[in-house]
C-alpha cells in the first residue's frame, strides 16, 4: 500500500516536501518577541540565512537524492525516508522554537558567557527525530518485507 504510489508521485512527494521544509524553516522565527537592541541584528542575519536556505537546500537535496538514487534499492523507499526526514524537522523545532530563541539571545547579550544547550529541547529535538526516523523505517521494512512472508 505504501509503495504503490508511481514513482514519478514519489518525485512530486519530494518536490513538495523539499518546498514545505524550505518555507516552514525560513517562516520558524516569524511571531517570535525580540529584544529592540538585537531585532536588527537578527533581521540581518535572518535575510542572509534565508538566501543560503532557498540556494543551499535544493542544491544539498539533489546531491544526497542523486548519490542515494546510484545505490540498487528501488527509487520510491529512497525517495519515502527523504521525504520523512524533511517533513520532520520543522515538526522536530517548532514546539522548542520558543526556548532556542531564548538561549540565542542570552548567548548574544552576554558573549563570554558559556550557555549550556537547553536539556529539555534537546531530547525532544532528539527524541522526536529518532522516533519519526524509527516508525519511517519500520513502515518501510513492513511494506518491503511483508510481501515476501
Amino acid at each position: 500500500m505504501l509503495f504503490s504510489i508511481p514513482e514519478s508521485g514519489w518525485w512530486v512527494i519530494v518536490v513538495g516536501v523539499t518546498v514545505f521544509f524550505m518555507v516552514t524553516m525560513g517562516r520558524l522565527a516569524s511571531g517570535l518577541d525580540l529584544p529592540e537592541e538585537l531585532r536588527g541584528k537578527v533581521e540581518e542575519q535572518t535575510r542572509q540565512a534565508r538566501w543560503g536556505l532557498y540556494i543551499l537546500t535544493p542544491l544539498f537535496s539533489a546531491v544526497v537524492l542523486l548519490v542515494n538514487l546510484l545505490r540498487p534499492e528501488p527509487a520510491p523507499q529512497i525517495l519515502f525516508l527523504y521525504s520523512v526526514v524533511f517533513a520532520a524537522f520543522p515538526f522536530a523545532l517548532y514546539p522548542v522554537r520558543g526556548r532556542i530563541v531564548r538561549h540565542y539571545v542570552a548567548q548574544q547579550r552576554n558573549p563570554d558567557t558559556e550557555i549550556k544547550p537547553d536539556r529539555l529541547t534537546m531530547i525532544w529535538i532528539g527524541g522526536f527525530l529518532c522516533t519519526v526516523i524509527l516508525v519511517a523505517v519500520i513502515a518501510l521494512m513492513a511494506a518491503t518485507y511483508g510481501k515476501q512472508v
